[in-house]
């Protein structure tokens, strides 16, 4: 067995992470024949093939799922063994952060314009989506860290460390003259007729709408979707339908004095906001802890 190179593990790594060449290839910052050349080196180095290449895309295949496993600890240890050299070293090079539309409405700007003045050699890129897709980021390696909403008590891949911040306290937004109060909450029920104003595909508040109103046996009826929260609030404001916001981003609107949050009985549309990173953020241990705390900040934030 010949010496086995770190270069070549994480490439085989990402690709299998990745399910693709190309797009191992985009987060390595190579070449797709680089990539291909250094999963070809491993197999050479470890006498024996690690991709089924008749699939396509190529999958590992028995022997390369046993190897992928070990891998994964080669690389945690050398995530761990850099970390201990660079905890004492001044946060610099790209720092790669991603948020939910939430986090992002809700003055995560003020953050960077922290980082350029104490921490000029660092270069931050920030990027919004959702949750979903921001822990596969984390997961593998496109991104450093990610402040994520999902419900409690969710489990999370070995190859990212959670950080539980807080509730997102969610609710049902209506236009308050339309909706009077009651003594008695309301039931999902009472708005089997009503359309929504939500966000497009792949948000997990409005999943989590559809899903009660399925289990309801409920119609789910779109009037729009739409990304940005202040869109969503002035369109249930102007009486085109119901909204889900959190009790944040209804007392920053400006079309407050004509929105509430709506009591229901059977439906409570809160997650959890978590903080998840690689396990050894290494010399982003402090730009890290302000992310979290700016993440923090943003459920209170009015």
């Amino acid at each position: 067995m010949k010496n086995i190179k770190i270069d070549d593990v994480q490439s085989f790594v990402a690709a299998v992470r990745h399910q693709s060449i190309s797009r191992a290839a985009m987060a390595l910052g190579l070449t797709q024949p680089a990539v291909t050349r250094r999963i070809q080196s491993l197999e050479e180095s470890l006498g024996a093939d690690l991709l089924d290449r008749n699939t396509k895309p190529p999958r590992p295949n028995a022997v390369g799922l046993r190897v992928l496993d070990q891998c994964e600890k080669v690389l945690r240890e050398v995530e761990a063994l850099q970390a201990l050299l660079a905890a004492g070293e001044r946060p610099q090079g790209r720092l790669r952060l991603g948020v939910t539309q939430s986090v992002a409405e809700s003055g995560i700007s003020r953050l960077l314009d922290e980082y350029r003045a104490d921490y000029p050699e660092l270069e931050v890129h920030l990027q919004t989506r959702w949750s979903g897709e921001l822990l596969r980021g984390v997961e593998n390696g496109e991104l450093d860290a990610a402040g994520v909403a999902f419900p409690a008590g969710k489990v999370f891949p070995a190859a990212v460390a959670a950080q539980p911040l807080g509730r997102v306290e969610m609710g049902v937004v209506v236009a308050r003259q339309a909706w009077p109060e009651r003594p008695q909450p309301y039931r999902l029920s009472d708005l089997r007729q009503c359309r929504w104003i939500v966000n497009p595909d792949g948000c997990g508040f409005r999943a989590r709408l559809q899903h009660a109103l399925t289990e309801l046996g409920l119609p789910f009826r779109l009037a729009m979707d739409a990304f940005g929260t202040a869109l969503q609030l002035e369109m249930v404001a102007g009486g085109l339908g119901l909204g889900l916001a959190s009790r944040a981003q209804l007392e920053r609107s400006e079309h407050r004095a004509g929105l509430r949050l709506l009591a229901l009985e059977d439906f409570d549309p809160s997650m959890e906001m978590w903080l998840v990173q690689r396990p050894h953020p290494g010399a982003f241990t402090a730009p890290l802890g302000r992310f979290s705390r700016a993440v923090a900040d943003s459920l209170a934030a009015g």
